[in-house]
């Protein structure tokens, strides 16, 4: 399979990026991990050619999308992964100076319907046409499902209401998202751009971003409207802050209802996953084990599906057994060749990699409730007041590590399953000014400032 996918026939999904050393710093990583260019080809879904090419330097030019599942495959974090991007982005010498930078490109193709999805979607196009929100980031959890989503708006904004839409792989941008100089001409209509009723959607922005430019378009374009999708908020001023939860779960009540338990969308899509891997096999049910794995896997869209994937080989009661012993045991799909590849950091303790230590001392201390609970019980808990707790609440939903409890009454909240375990595995921050580096595991008191972005999340 190559890496460049179309939109309904429309041209290439993803963005082109040059570099010079690319070819020669992919090999090295590869040869460290031991991959041969088989295994790292179907671990990313690409063709064994195109790893060759690229390494050989024959493909001098590797696309955004590209380059990150590369740097996912090979499990590269922190500055390693920083220096890979970075010479994906670097420009050839031969190009010339501002060669580099995003080319405006189709939404990618869905594979698969959305399940349970309609409320966020029609509330996205409300955001950008009735509500006229300029600048929108999409936030939530690793697969919690915010590029679908996101995909799901912008087609019906394309098509139902004439808007050229602009996709952006963003994970590679430079933190001044300076490479978006390139798309002026596309916002405003300068050089046969559309530049009317525009829709640039930055997707997986990695980290926090200088808005200048942003603004500078923005301003420079009146029908321009920007959408980022990111695990947190990007802090750009003016930004309308949509979080994506879970899917809503069945509660103990109804695991023994299959009529009831098929209706919840997390139980729905787990089936049709389950359904598409094992099509010749009589039609899976809607059991408590089934119902189970939805609240374990805590109505994560992405968890859901690589869990499904399982199924191939495992029956429902089988993998809530595995769960049970290691939360992360399908993290990932099942790869051909290792049923151990792939594993890296978690959605989860990426999440938590990012949380300023005051917000991850109180996820701490919120994890020893059991169950759901209320802004009182959690406020007696921390002896805090109920304002502090509540900021503390959002930022941690807006973070996705915390999620509403489909439960009848008042609202209720708890920490996600998946979550707890992680944090077991880990130190407690030490409260106190000096919180930051003590009792917190190296992947934590390493983070970057740039990537601490809770606190205009709960300002």
């Amino acid at each position: 399979m190559g890496d460049a996918r179309t939109d309904q026939g429309r041209g290439p999904m993803t963005t082109a990026i040059g570099t010079d050393q690319f070819g020669g710093l992919l090999r090295h990583h590869r040869r460290r991990s031991g991959m041969t260019q088989q295994q790292m080809a179907d671990l990313a879904t690409l063709s064994v050619r195109a790893i060759r090419d690229l390494e050989s330097g024959r493909a001098r030019r590797p696309r955004q999308e590209t380059a990150r599942l590369l740097a996912d495959v090979l499990r590269l974090t922190g500055a390693t992964r920083d220096a890979f991007h970075e010479a994906a982005r670097r420009r050839l010498p031969s190009e010339g100076p501002g060669a580099t930078g995003p080319e405006a490109c189709v939404p990618p193709a869905l594979l698969g319907t959305t399940v349970g999805r309609e409320h966020e979607i029609h509330s996205l196009v409300e955001l950008l046409t009735v509500d006229q929100q300029r600048l929108v980031s999409v936030v939530g959890l690793g697969g919690v499902g915010k590029t679908r989503v996101v995909r799901e708006a912008a087609g019906l904004l394309r098509d139902g209401h004439g808007w050229q839409v602009l996709w952006v792989q963003a994970s590679g941008l430079s933190p001044d998202l300076r490479e978006l100089r390139r798309l002026e001409p596309d916002v405003t209509g300068a050089g046969g751009g559309h530049g009317h009723d525009v829709l640039l959607i930055l997707d997986g922005l990695a980290h926090r971003a200088e808005g200048t430019l942003v603004h500078h378009l923005l301003t420079r374009a009146p029908g321009l409207r920007v959408v980022v999708t990111a695990p947190t908020p990007s802090c750009l001023a003016g930004e309308q802050v949509m979080p994506i939860a879970p899917l809503p779960v069945p509660g103990h009540a109804l695991d023994h209802d299959a009529a009831a338990l098929a209706e919840f969308p997390s139980v729905r899509l787990f089936l049709s996953h389950l359904r598409r891997l094992r099509p010749y096999a009589p039609r899976p049910a809607a059991t408590a084990a089934v119902a189970e794995l939805c609240r374990a896997l805590d109505g994560v869209p992405g968890a859901l599906e690589t869990t499904a994937a399982w199924g191939l080989v495992h029956a429902p009661e089988e993998l809530l057994h595995s769960l049970a012993r290691d939360p992360e045991r399908f993290s990932v799909p099942p790869a051909a060749w290792s049923p151990d590849s792939g594993r890296g950091a978690s959605a989860v303790s990426r999440s938590l990699a990012v949380l300023e230590p005051p917000l991850r001392e109180r996820l701490f201390t919120l994890g020893a409730l059991p169950g759901s609970w209320t802004l009182d019980e959690a406020a007696a808990l921390a002896g805090a007041s109920l304002a502090d707790t509540a900021a503390t609440v959002y930022g941690l939903l807006i973070h996705g590590l915390v999620r509403t409890a489909d439960e009848d009454g008042p609202d209720r909240f708890r920490v996600l399953h998946r979550v707890r375990p992680v944090l077991a595995g880990r130190s407690a921050p030490h409260p106190g000014p000096d919180t930051e580096g003590k009792g917190i595991p190296a992947e934590y008191a390493s983070v970057s400032p740039v990537a601490r972005a809770v606190a205009c999340a709960v300002a």
